[in-house]
């Protein structure tokens, strides 16, 4: 994805510049336009390519331990919203090593902020517990995000 450390720091402070300019107080729940706006074409594109050979395995998420993500979903709960590092994060199976640890790399530099997991993961502890519907869950992630957005906009 890169040819070099020298072009992937120049890839990497465009990119932490515009989020200081444009996205920082929503940052890191964007939606599909602004993170696709963040990160451009050339991370979007490799993106794009990367499929996972056990549709739907979950992995991706769970190798994270993303607290907006359950089995019981089958996706991330805030799928809106999803958060930028789990957008970037893949398991290995998703394509050739060298671009899946890029990306990684990408997904370490971008994720040093969370927002509000902990209210997710009480969220996600209820649903699995069957204490929650799925629908009720899905709500209050939504709901979660959506405040979190507003809040930050003020």
């Amino acid at each position: 994805m890169f040819t070099d450390q020298m072009e992937k720091d120049s890839y990497v402070q465009q990119v932490w510049e515009k989020l200081q300019s444009k996205y920082i107080q929503v940052y890191p729940f964007l939606t599909e336009s602004e993170f696709r706006d963040l990160f451009g074409y050339r991370v979007i594109k490799v993106l794009e390519k990367l499929t996972c050979r056990n549709e739907a395995c979950g992995r991706c998420d769970l190798d994270i331990d993303c607290p907006y993500y359950s089995r019981m979903l089958d996706r991330c709960g805030i799928d809106p919203y999803k958060p930028v590092h789990c957008r970037l994060w893949h398991c290995y199976d998703c394509g050739p090593e060298e671009i899946i640890e890029d990306i990684r790399d990408l997904t370490g530099i971008f994720s040093d902020q969370l927002g509000p997991e902990m209210q997710a993961i009480v969220i996600k502890e209820e649903l699995e517990s069957e204490r929650l519907s799925k629908e009720e869950a899905e709500k209050q992630f939504r709901q979660l995000i959506e405040e979190f957005r507003n809040d930050a906009k003020v």
